[in-house]
């Protein structure tokens, strides 16, 4: 059996053969036990609540690591990674976030009048158990070679181009042919949007809608649960 669920923002729950949790800036906590928490990248609503969570080994690259060592998480629970590395059921791929790029931070200076906080090196995790499932951070694109049963589709409005924004979202799930998308990152102050949009982009992949526990004893079926 493997449950999922979305905890808000960027945050992702994952209990199966190892309790996972991604992007720890969550608005829904997290049960406790958590064993690995993985940071696609060092922006607040994607790793703001990471000193809350008091279990797990934090998997992050080497310059975000140092970002998290000065929150205050000891050492000993900090592991620096890269792409190509696996760690039980979690495989470690190159990461899109944008962070620093120039047209991010152009675009941070136009519509926010401000730099960019540190991002550090954005990384992407595919979980591999019952199912697999895909997390890019906030990507809106990453050229990866994967096909996961679900991919955690950041979901959000655009002050430029919204509609041929969400289209290129579509475009980016199409691209890794899940079955499933988990909708993410809708939530956010300044950027909402609606996930039940989703469906009328596209027929071809179910969305798994609402924050619930999402819960597959195989490939093709699941079960939903209240919090």
């Amino acid at each position: 059996m493997m449950k999922i669920r979305y905890l808000g923002h960027s945050c992702v729950e994952i209990i199966g053969s190892h309790h996972i949790l991604i992007d720890p800036d969550f608005t829904f906590p997290p049960q406790p036990g958590v064993e690995y928490i993985c940071l696609t990248h060092a922006h607040k609503d994607h790793i703001g609540k990471v000193a809350e969570v008091q279990s797990g080994t934090i998997l992050a690259s080497a310059d975000i690591c140092e970002i998290v060592e000065r929150r205050g998480i000891p050492s000993s629970r900090i592991r620096p990674v890269s792409p190509g590395q696996e760690i039980d059921s979690i495989t470690i791929l190159p990461g899109y976030s944008l962070t620093n790029q120039p047209a991010y931070v152009f675009m941070n200076l136009l519509t926010r009048r401000r730099l960019p906080e540190p991002g550090g090196t954005p990384l992407s995790f595919l979980v591999r158990d019952v199912i697999s499932i895909l997390h890019v951070g906030d990507a809106n694109e990453a050229p990866l070679a994967v096909h996961p049963d679900i991919f955690c589709l950041p979901w959000r409005t655009s002050p430029v181009g919204d509609k041929k924004y969400k289209e290129n979202l579509i475009k980016l799930a199409n691209s890794f042919q899940p079955n499933y998308l988990l909708p993410i990152h809708y939530d956010l102050p300044g950027s909402e949007a609606d996930p039940a949009e989703i469906c009328k982009y596209t027929t071809a992949m179910k969305v798994l809608l609402g924050k619930y526990w999402f819960i597959f004893h195989n490939r093709e079926e699941f079960i939903t649960e209240g919090f």
